[in-house]
């Protein structure tokens, strides 16, 4: 049975700093940005939280840049925009080619890379690249940050190393770790 719109909250943070603040004193808070499984779990009953927090209009957890050996791929970066980057296609191409296989163009056009890894879906398209490119995620809370390697960043079925109030903002790609 679907959940009734009526007894959700949304929260709409105008910065990056600003989302941090509200995960840390206003939380729980359910991160959402493509939303491609929250509206899903929505419309089938699944219990996702009551109190959402919408990052994607946040342009700190945008994009994609790299130097000589870190490549670095913003959160809400897009699975089309993924496909699209020629710093992946060179860094990792095998990144690229994967984005290109997620859901029809309406799921790459609004899917991210931070929802992708923070679902743990283990039907996730993303995870096994990103673990076989021995990817770091980056979590940022209002205190401080720190970096994970996807390879430990999974607890579990569904469950995440991510604190309440954490935000996944970045995946790293280092060369000169490998």
């Amino acid at each position: 049975m679907p959940i009734l719109l009526s007894g959700l909250s949304l929260r709409r943070p105008a910065t990056l700093r600003d989302a941090l603040h509200m995960l840390r004193d206003d939380g729980p808070l359910v991160p959402l940005a493509g939303c491609t499984d929250v509206y899903v779990n929505l419309r089938f009953g699944a219990d996702t939280g009551r109190r959402f927090i919408d990052l994607w209009p946040l342009a700190e957890l945008r994009g994609i840049a790299g130097d000589r050996d870190v490549l670095r791929i913003g959160a809400l970066a897009t699975f089309s925009a993924i496909a699209a980057s020629s710093l992946v296609r060179r860094r990792i191409p095998m990144l690229a080619a994967a984005a290109r296989e997620v859901g029809g163009v309406q799921i790459q056009n609004r899917g991210t890379i931070g929802g992708n890894i923070a679902n743990a879906s283990p039907a996730a398209d993303a995870l096994p690249v990103l673990a076989a490119a021995d990817a770091v995620v980056i979590l940022q809370s209002a205190e401080n940050e720190r970096r994970v390697p996807i390879t430990k960043f999974y607890a579990g079925y569904r469950t995440t190393l991510r604190q309440p109030d954490e935000l996944i903002v970045a995946v790293l790609h280092d060369e000169e770790l490998l």
